[in-house]
């Protein structure tokens, strides 16, 4: 129970009978995380606002951050920034039209271990991580913005760090000062198959970094950070995203799938039951800092333009205000391929729709129906499919419990996200592998994956 000085009287149940909270420490990291030890136990308390329980790391991803934490820097980490990797169920490429997604965070994460530096060490920063292995990553947190980027920004195989150092940047930009700091980065969200670990390295950054530097950032609720983000992986990075990739990373709800309007941000949860997410890796190349996301966002920004000319009617500002009937008027004095971005940003935006009352009557066949006609528009109109993609996609067809599929994220390789029903989810991950294989002569990496919690700090 939660006393008014804001400490805790906390019992826990064990095998034997009850433990008391009595002459032990109590450690909170943001007023939510309890940790207690009675002895050998170490007994973890999740705890909200509310006591209701709340999201925890994997262990053995605590196990990973911790040991390679000590084994790149001596001593131990003090708190824990977690994040996980996110599901786009319906939305593809909306988000930069200000239009409209359906998506979710993953049971996949990022972990970021850290402590600050001693004061000696002034600003400098230290990042290492278990993916690219190699010396620490050093960087200078207090450099003025105009000289950050110069000074601070990586290339070649240390580039990785850039996901890390971008948030750094960006809070620098808002007045932020941030001390030095050593983190560690260990993940289970796999690279490269559009599941944005990009974005689950920026969120578990900045969480760890609030928890870190609770006098400069205890002000920044979990949007901020988001935006924070967001900003860093467009403006350091270099990636023109939109704000999908963070906001799902930092929002999500486990058991429910968020619905996000761009525009204003606004969102609310909907449900989902009977079914499950496999997300199927092609492992065809998927970078997206090579000019073929931006290629497609300036198409899509040509196109408003286009209909702003043709229409006369200054208030667009993004596809999100073309509509079908405007594009049926003013489709012909568009380009080709303009007209084509156009019309999927506008089916697109209408199979959200349709997926969140789907979701909300419990309709998993209409919200896979919903997926299946998304890939084919990104195929057909929007141009962010491949070979490899397409046939995973069309093989997942027939087999028992598969109720829809489509491409995820910026497209161009990465992974299918399909909707299979829960009782057939493994016989499924089995044959769609075996299928693939046959055919592409890849062999594919499968994943059968449940909605998480969005990104959260804890103690170590």
């Amino acid at each position: 129970s939660r006393r008014t000085d804001h400490t805790w009287a906390i019992k826990t149940a064990g095998p034997t009978g009850s433990f008391a909270a009595k002459d032990r420490a109590l450690v909170v990291t943001n007023g939510r995380r309890p940790q207690l030890w009675f002895g050998d136990l170490r007994a973890r308390l999740v705890l909200v606002q509310e006591g209701a329980l709340g999201p925890s790391a994997p262990q053995e991803l605590r196990e990973q951050a911790t040991l390679g934490f000590h084994t790149a820097f001596g001593g131990a980490a003090a708190l824990m920034g977690v994040a996980p990797g996110r599901a786009e169920v319906l939305g593809n490429h909306t988000d930069y039209n200000e239009g409209f997604i359906l998506a979710a965070a993953i049971d996949r994460y990022v972990v970021v271990a850290g402590r600050r530096a001693p004061d000696e060490r002034g600003s400098r920063c230290r990042v290492a991580s278990e993916s690219f292995p190699g010396a620490p990553i050093e960087f200078d947190a207090a450099l003025q913005p105009e000289a950050f980027a110069t000074k601070n920004k990586q290339s070649g195989n240390k580039a990785w760090a850039n996901y890390v150092i971008g948030v750094v940047s960006e809070l620098r930009k808002l007045g932020v000062k941030i001390g030095g700091f050593d983190a560690f980065l260990s993940s289970n969200v796999p690279p490269g198959a559009g599941v944005s670990s990009s974005a689950a390295v920026e969120m578990a950054t900045a969480l760890l970094l609030k928890g870190l530097f609770p006098e400069a950032l205890g002000q920044y609720d979990q949007l901020a950070l988001v935006k924070v983000a967001k900003a860093a992986e467009n403006n350091f990075v270099g990636m023109g995203c939109g704000i999908l990739d963070q906001f799902s990373s930092g929002m999500g709800q486990s058991g429910s799938l968020i619905y996000l309007d761009c525009r204003t941000l606004d969102c609310s949860y909907v449900p989902m039951a009977g079914a499950q997410f496999v997300l199927a890796n092609t492992h065809a190349p998927h970078a997206l800092v090579d000019g073929k996301y931006d290629e497609l966002r300036k198409d899509c920004f040509a196109a408003k333009d286009a209909f702003v000319t043709a229409s006369g009617d200054k208030s667009i500002t993004h596809l999100r205000d073309v509509n079908a009937e405007m594009l049926a008027t003013h489709g012909s004095k568009l380009s080709h391929s303009q007209r084509k971005r156009a019309s999927h940003i506008i089916t697109e935006n209408d199979r959200v729709f349709q997926g969140v009352e789907a979701c909300k009557a419990g309709d998993m066949e209409t919200l896979g129906k919903c997926m299946s006609d998304s890939h084919v528009s990104s195929r057909d109109f929007f141009g962010n499919s491949c070979r490899e993609l397409d046939i995973m996609q069309k093989l997942a067809f027939g087999i028992e419990g598969h109720l829809g599929s489509r491409l995820m994220g910026g497209g161009f390789g990465g992974s299918t996200i399909n909707l299979v029903k829960d009782e057939h989810v493994e016989a499924f991950v089995a044959e769609l592998s075996k299928r693939y294989e046959a055919e592409a002569k890849i062999k594919p990496t499968v994943l059968i994956c449940s909605t998480g919690d969005g990104a959260f700090c804890e103690a170590l």
